[in-house]
């Protein structure tokens, strides 16, 4: 019988191997923003810079190898700069995230509203490519949307190893029970410097779970920025 082939994402791999080496490198050099360098931060740190690069799936022993993703100078110098904001920010959130990792624990045990994924894309209006070091915020009633964890941040940011694409996972809210349906109601902010700011609104229905629910997310509409000194054309 033939062998299956196994698949596998080498993002997972490449990643790993490039937080565990940039953390030792900062911490033997005494670097002041690194306050912890443990097994769960650089996990936190893993998750965060894998939630902001796209998967690169192979068959195991054919096609693209880790050694030429290593080679991609322009695709470690994006990963770099990604871990580089996922430690500060790991290590700048490190004693409450972990124990809201816990309360995000013990709401799942209950019944919940537990939220998709939001994926979006900041385009450049004239040039149709993806806007870089753009700034997201995703609202609701006017405030910033807590995360489920700081492997997630609220305001976002797009980076060039993204494509412009930036993406929100909702921390899960507690329901009464299983089974109730609401609509949620979200707001987007998004700006950068030198482009007019663009928002827009969605809602999603939720329906609420007891039970561990699979990976899933919703494509936002993509966003399209115009530079702020371009002159409207229905002024003089």
């Amino acid at each position: 019988m033939e062998e299956l082939l196994k698949i596998q994402n080498i993002m997972e791999s490449f990643v790993s191997t490039r937080v565990n080496a940039m953390y030792d490198e900062l911490i033997a050099a005494n670097n002041s923003f690194v306050t912890c360098g443990c097994e769960n931060c650089r996990y936190d740190t893993i998750c965060y810079v894998l939630n902001r690069t796209p998967s690169k799936y192979v068959v195991s022993g054919r096609g693209i190898t880790h050694a030429m993703l290593s080679e991609d100078s322009q695709l470690r110098a994006d990963i770099d700069a990604l871990i580089m904001d996922g430690i500060r920010i790991v290590n700048t959130a490190k004693r409450p995230y972990h124990s809201e990792r816990t309360s995000v624990d013990e709401v799942l045990a209950n019944p919940a509203f537990v939220f998709p994924v939001f994926i979006g894309t900041v385009l450049d209006g004239h040039t149709f490519e993806a806007l870089l070091d753009s700034t997201i915020e995703l609202k609701t009633e006017g405030n910033l949307v807590k995360m489920e964890d700081c492997s997630w941040s609220n305001p976002a940011k797009t980076y060039k190893a993204t494509k412009g694409t930036y993406s929100f996972k909702p921390a899960p809210l507690l329901a009464d029970e299983a089974g109730i349906t609401k609509v949620f109601s979200y707001s987007v902010k998004i700006s950068a410097e030198g482009y007019q700011p663009v928002s827009f609104s969605f809602t999603v229905p939720i329906t609420s779970t007891s039970t561990p629910q699979q990976f899933f997310s919703i494509k936002l509409q993509d966003a399209y920025l115009f530079p702020e000194s371009e002159i409207n054309p229905m002024e003089d």
